[in-house]
């Protein structure tokens, strides 16, 4: 098991928003970082992260943590998992025995990178070193591919005869059941192993975290298939990657947009011309998650298509791709007869990004599409109407719903309520029912947003916190579910005198852990005196509310001692009433209220 002691020189040692920024591209605002979400889609940016509490949260699906927690929630980690991970990029050891707790999924998942890499580096060292390597070396120079630019993109190559990947491995005492489960060797019978790449031109394909996850291959001459790329494993998924994203992260974030195009020396090509935030699909047609991985980086999604008739459908079908995502992207036309290889070679950066900045609207070009397809015609219009009604019925959001109703009614001349039944009828369906939303006036509400305040002020304000630690009876104002929240603040108030937020969210249930989170995030803008009149204002009201509640139960214990004819019972509870009742007067007059002084 990992110690604390070790949990916490990671915790420490690491900047959570250079973690974070592996998977989300962040800008700083004011004293925290913001960014696209990476675990819900949106187009404002919502998901906050401060490095100086070492936490993050998103006010938009409301999840948070400190940095092993992102980590746990994006890459499916257990805690110790999460925590290997933190330590092994900042160059952390953790001792074997203390890696006894990792879960033994991670530890798999682990080899699995470790695989990969050694694989990676031996193709690369075919390349520049191997007799068969000068062949490969001079296709890449004929496709334009420099030394400097190879070695960014860990370009290998797979020799016919073998890469000597096996011996590689028996040397290294890696597990030939891991390189059977990545794809990299066959099996034709026990103990008959084969390299499944040869004679091929090796593109590892790296994740957002610049790990290794898969390959694709391609061949030198006209052999088929052209490219083959690595089977579905636990660290690959063909339909979620994108090539290039690890290498194109910055560029991306600079340029504040994204270049999606089909190839991985298209990718390269452009990113040799300065075209830095380029990135491809994997011989796939773009989908909904490379979409949405790519929105955690940017807004601004640009598809690139040639300009033949392929490419037009191309472009039409992917605005139900963007639409599903929830985003709306633009399309870039290539001339006919170019790809973004052979076009940036011959005309250079400055001519491709004309086209970029000329990039339409997506949803303009479907449209259009559609209309040329199917004519002006009454049955033509009637076709578009069924295309539009139920491409909306997919949309989630309402703005973007109501967008594509008003542009359809206004290029069909058809009513609009007709355009939005579908949709409606799929937003009734995932509607929660009224029965089951609370009122936000109900006193339950009223009672959980002053405890909920009051707990943000004392992850926030010493002054608030130092005079709970102080008063015990404070506590019994809080309902069940923030108790032990509160007895978490106080017992690390009183070890530490002070409370380390992204220590304090690991003692917790995740659900908690993320509240912890925004509760430490909310009202970083409020003065000290709006501080102190929030929690006075709080604790009066939680101290009337818990008074109130004493004097049911009090009225109650006696009229049953009344019924039982239990005079003695009887007495000592109309005792306590009266004495609670000159509280509840006392609490009526003014300057008696608990007071916070913030100094």
């Amino acid at each position: 098991m990992i110690s604390q002691e070790k949990i916490a020189e990671i915790r420490n040692r690491a900047s959570i928003v250079e973690v974070v920024s592996d998977y989300v591209t962040l800008k700083k605002a004011g004293r925290n970082h913001m960014g696209l979400c990476p675990f819900h889609a949106e187009k404002s940016p919502s998901f906050t992260v401060s490095e100086e509490k070492g936490i993050y949260h998103c006010f938009g699906c409301h999840t948070g943590g400190s940095v092993f927690h992102f980590l746990m929630q994006y890459d499916h980690l257990s805690f110790p998992e999460a925590v290997e991970g933190v330590a092994k990029r900042y160059g952390i050891a953790i001792e074997r025995s203390e890696r006894a707790g990792a879960s033994k999924e991670f530890g798999e998942r682990e080899n699995l990178y470790r695989v990969n890499e050694q694989a990676a580096a031996n193709y690369q060292e075919m390349l520049f070193t191997h007799a068969e390597g000068r062949r490969a070396l001079d296709y890449l120079k004929a496709r334009g591919v420099d030394e400097a630019t190879a070695r960014k993109y860990l370009l290998g190559y797979a020799p016919q005869g073998g890469s000597g990947l096996l011996a590689l491995m028996k040397k290294e005492n890696v597990s030939l059941n891991d390189a059977l489960r990545l794809g990299l060797i066959g099996q034709r019978g026990p103990q008959q192993f084969h390299e499944k790449f040869f004679a091929r031109v090796m593109f590892p394909i790296v994740n957002p975290a610049g790990k290794v996850v898969g390959f694709g291959g391609r061949v030198l001459d006209q052999g088929m298939p052209k490219y083959l790329n690595s089977i579905e494993t636990p660290l690959f998924h063909k339909g979620s990657t994108l090539y290039g994203l690890y290498q194109a992260k910055e560029g991306i974030r600079q340029a504040d947009r994204v270049l999606v195009v089909e190839g991985y020396l298209d990718t390269i090509a452009l990113a040799q011309f300065g075209v830095a935030y380029s990135v491809a699909t994997l011989g796939t047609a773009l989908t909904v998650e490379h979409v949405r991985a790519l929105s955690r980086y940017t807004k601004n999604i640009i598809a690139l298509f040639d300009g033949d008739d392929a490419g037009l459908k191309a472009a039409a079908r992917s605005f139900e791709i963007f639409i599903e995502a929830g985003m709306f992207g633009r399309a870039a036309f290539l001339p006919k007869g170019e790809d973004p290889d052979t076009f940036i070679r011959a005309k250079g950066k400055t001519a491709l990004e004309a086209i970029l900045d000329q990039a339409v609207p997506l949803a303009d070009y479907y449209f259009s599409w559609l209309e040329q397809r199917h004519g002006k015609s009454l049955e033509g219009k009637s076709q578009i109407a069924g295309e539009i009604s139920r491409l909306m019925a997919k949309v989630t959001n309402p703005f973007e719903v109501d967008l594509l109703a008003r542009r359809a009614v206004d290029m069909l001349g058809i009513r609009e309520e007709l355009l939005r039944r579908p949709a409606m009828t799929a937003g009734l369906r995932a509607a929660p029912s009224p029965s089951r939303q609370a009122a936000p006036s109900s006193p339950e509400n009223r009672d959980d947003v002053a405890e909920r305040s009051l707990v943000s002020l004392m992850l926030r304000v010493p002054a608030v916190l130092e005079r709970f630690a102080r008063d015990g009876e404070s506590r019994q104002w809080f309902s069940a579910k923030w108790r032990q929240f509160v007895d978490e603040i106080i017992a690390e108030w009183q070890e530490l005198g002070n409370i380390d937020v992204a220590k304090l969210t690991q003692k917790l249930p995740p659900a908690l852990a993320s509240e912890c989170a925004a509760l430490a995030l909310e009202g970083e803008n409020l003065s000290d005196s709006e501080c102190a009149k929030m929690a006075s204002d709080c604790l009066a009201y939680l101290r009337r509310k818990h008074v109130k509640v004493l004097g049911r139960d009090l009225r109650t214990a006696i009229r049953v001692a009344e019924e039982q004819k239990d005079e003695q019972a009887k007495k000592e509870r109309m005792l306590e009433w009266q004495d609670l009742l000159r509280k509840e007067r006392q609490l009526e007059r003014p300057g008696l209220e608990p007071k916070i002084t913030i100094r």
